[in-house]
Order: C-alpha cells, then structure tokens, then sequence
C-alpha cells in the first residue's frame, strides 16, 4: 500500500489499472457453494490457481472447505507459509530439483500429490524414505481429458494403486481424475452429459480399485463448470471447483448463479472520436485468452446506459495492446471522457490474476482491504 492509499477510501480514488474484488460478490458465491456441498453431504477443496491468494482461501476454509488445491509446487508452498494444513496438488511432481520441495512441504503440512507413473512413484518413494516423512498421494486417472493420468478402463490403474499402497513411505489416499474438456462448455445440456461420462469412468476404475482390495479414501474430481453434477456421484468425496469465488465472463456465461466479484478498474486516457474509448489498462491487466472482458460502466448522470448482467451491448473491448484497452461505441450515446473509471470483467480470472502483486477488496464503493496475491508467479 502505497502513501496515497488507505483503508476507507473511496474505490474512484484508486490509481488505475488495478485489480479489485467486490467482498459482497465474493462472500455470495463463498457462502452459495458452501451451502451446496454442506446439503449434498460432499466435501469442498478449492483450486486456489484461480485466484492464488491466501486471504481468499482462508474465506473458503471458514465457511467449510476441508482444504485447497493447487495447480503446481511453488502455489501449495505459498499456502503452506499460509498455514494452511489440508493440501492437493493436483499434478504430478517431477524431476531432482522438485522432489526434495515436496519432501519439504511434507513436513509443515499434509500434503498430497498425484502420481500417474510407477518411475515418479520410487522416486518420491525413496525421497520420502530418505526424509523421512509420509505424503499422501493419488493415483490421476485419464477420464477423457486426455492430459495427464492412466485411461480409465486399463488395469494399470489398479497395479499403480496397489503399487502406492505397498511403497514404504507413501500413504495411498485414494483416486484423482479431471474433466477440464466439459466443464466450461457452454451448453448445459452438452457440458452435463459429458460430464457423466466422465464421471461414469472415473466411479469404474475406483470400483476396480476397490475390487482388488484397496481402500479408497478420497475421489478428488471436477470444477466450477459441473459441480453440481459431480456431487450427484456417491463415488465423489470431493471437488476441485475453483473459478466460482471470483467468477470471471467466460465461466458466467453458464449462468451458474455465481456473481461477477473479480474487476479491473480502469482510467480512460482517450477519446479519439465518438466512436473509440481508449482505457490505460491493457494486456498486461487483464487477459483475453477466454474472451474479451466484459465492460462495465459506473451508475452516474451522464452516461446514457445501464449495465446488464449478461454484459454491456454498446460499448465493448475489441482489442488490447500492451497499455491499452480499445472500446468501440456501437450504438446509443457515450459521454465517457478522459479521467473517467470503468471496469472490465475479464474473461478469465486466472490469468488475470496471474499479472497482479495485490488485489484490492471492496465494499459498498470502499477499499476494505488489499490482500497479496501470494502466489503469483508460482510456476514452479
């Protein structure tokens, strides 16, 4: 926080571009799918690569998350430092110079870790053995991503998981399997059915498991996109969701019932002519690989518009360049002027965090808190 900024300031009076979170929005779309998983009788384990920021996932614990999800090694170290306990990464750690950190991680908190290889197995195995400690770990199963895990149906599923179940210095935890080709697909129809499928594969190769005599304490699956579908499964322990506490334009286009928390407020630096608005936030705030951000106008006299929440019609953001965002106006009157703050909802929040050191929390148009977004950068 630098000198000009404090707590209780009104959000216009912010230096632009930044990054904001409305803790109304946050709280809503915390509480709405808390609330699910606590009525399906399912547990929650956030993925906090969507907004890497350990305040956020100290809200998600509290309302009753068992533990988070990571993406990669360097995010869980910085939840650990976080003191958070219950941890997933949810992928396989590889290689001389990230098994020791895991080793490492191991002894602050209950990590766990997923496997899909019987070399990376003895590796961490012995790593353990040599450390030791004795991380959880997951056997990832390929249910039609075609990423990462072991095919569903093959008996090498079963042979890994019994191979984790008699390794020394692991503790076999259960099965991990995840359906990102289904989950941000638009239609619902489609998005669901596909992701029965997936489910229907990945309750096949835990029931295989289970039939060679191995117990299966945990089926980590799913996202944002199809939670509501994966809680159905009496297979799922638990679910992976992550974009649903800042919900970003692409995921609300599902109409999933989440709200819009995450925004980056934005200073207009130009207006070339009637037809173009020229913002100071570019590429290097928000990211459009999911879409072009969303615009969003402030509720005051003189602009002749009202904000819809399957996004602003008129004015949109047609392009982005390094320092700059480009709106076209294509219909109806903008007053917008030099000096004048609007936001863009990005197309893809996880991203968009990914360019920011801090995001700045508000409430009822004031800053309430700037939290660290700890885990930025945290690629490795």
């Amino acid at each position: 926080m630098t000198s000009s900024e404090y707590l209780g300031m009104p959000v216009d009076e912010i230096d632009t571009p930044v990054l904001l979170v409305d803790l109304d929005a946050l709280e809503f779309n915390i509480d709405k799918l808390a609330t699910h998983f606590a009525e399906a009788g399912k547990l929650l384990r956030p993925h906090t690569k969507s907004h890497k920021t350990p305040a956020i996932a100290h809200l998600q614990l509290q309302a009753g998350a068992i533990g988070v999800t990571c993406a990669k090694l360097g995010e869980a170290e910085i939840m650990a430092d976080a003191g958070i306990d219950d941890i997933l990464i949810a992928n396989e750690v590889v290689g001389r110079h990230k098994i020791p950190r895991l080793m490492d991680l191991a002894r602050r908190c209950d990590i766990m870790v997923a496997v899909d290889d019987p070399d990376n197995l003895a590796d961490i195995d012995a790593a353990a053995g040599a450390a030791g400690v004795r991380p959880r770990v997951l056997v990832e199963v390929n249910i039609g991503h075609n990423r990462c895990g072991i095919a569903a149906e093959s008996a090498d599923v079963v042979e890994l998981a019994r191979a984790v179940h008699d390794a020394p210095h692991v503790r076999f935890a259960g099965v991990f399997g995840y359906q990102g080709h289904v989950v941000d697909l638009p239609d619902a129809e489609e998005r669901e059915t596909g992701a029965h499928g997936c489910l229907g594969r990945l309750t096949t190769a835990v029931a295989n498991v289970r039939a060679a005599g191995l117990v299966v304490d945990i089926v980590s699956t799913s996202a944002t996109g199809d939670y509501y579908v994966s809680t159905t499964y009496d297979a799922v322990t638990e679910v992976q969701a992550g974009s649903y506490a800042l919900m970003d334009a692409a995921y609300g286009t599902l109409n999933l019932g989440f709200r819009n928390a995450l925004t980056v407020l934005t200073t207009v630096t130009n207006r070339p002519n009637a037809e173009q608005v020229i913002t100071d936030a570019g590429l290097k705030s928000v990211t459009p690989e999911h879409g072009m951000p969303l615009v969003k106008l402030p509720s005051r006299e003189g602009i002749d518009v009202g904000w819809d929440p399957q996004g602003l019609r008129f004015l949109t953001c047609h392009a982005l360049s390094e320092e700059h965002g480009r709106l076209r106006v294509e219909g109806g009157r903008c007053n917008l002027e030099p000096g004048d703050l609007i936001q863009f909802i990005p197309g893809h929040g996880c991203t968009t965090m990914n360019l920011h050191d801090k995001i700045y929390a508000v409430r009822n148009g004031r800053l309430e808190a700037i939290w660290p977004i700890a885990a930025r950068g945290k690629v490795r």
